[in-house]
């Protein structure tokens, strides 16, 4: 609920700009969903949305750019349309294990 009040404030606002962490959190796979969803609305109105998840499967979702984080390092940076679910897990799980440089940001 709070994720919601959260964006019907930056809505009510006119934000620009939206940082958020962990949206999805705790909520259930409709409300997911549609939280997705407004924030695929939201972006289609000019509002850049940053955020923070675990989740890879709402990320290539709704993201049109992605970045993957290792030990506070920018690892990967990848335009979420050139990649499939099964490719971004991969890469992901490379990141996490270590056997993706840091120097591979944009490649």
């Amino acid at each position: 609920m709070r994720q919601k009040v959260g964006i019907a404030l930056a809505l009510a606002k006119e934000a620009v700009v939206l940082f958020l962490d962990e949206p999805t959190s705790g909520l259930d796979p409709q409300a997911s969903n549609e939280f997705s969803k407004l924030l695929q609305v939201m972006s289609k109105k000019g509002v850049t949305v940053f955020m923070v998840t675990h989740d890879l499967f709402r990320a290539k979702e709704v993201a049109n750019r992605i970045g993957i984080m290792s030990k506070g390092q920018l690892v990967k940076e990848l335009s979420a349309s050139d990649v499939s679910h099964s490719e971004l897990e991969t890469i992901y799980l490379q990141a996490v294990s270590g056997t993706l440089r840091a120097g591979a940001a944009n490649s």
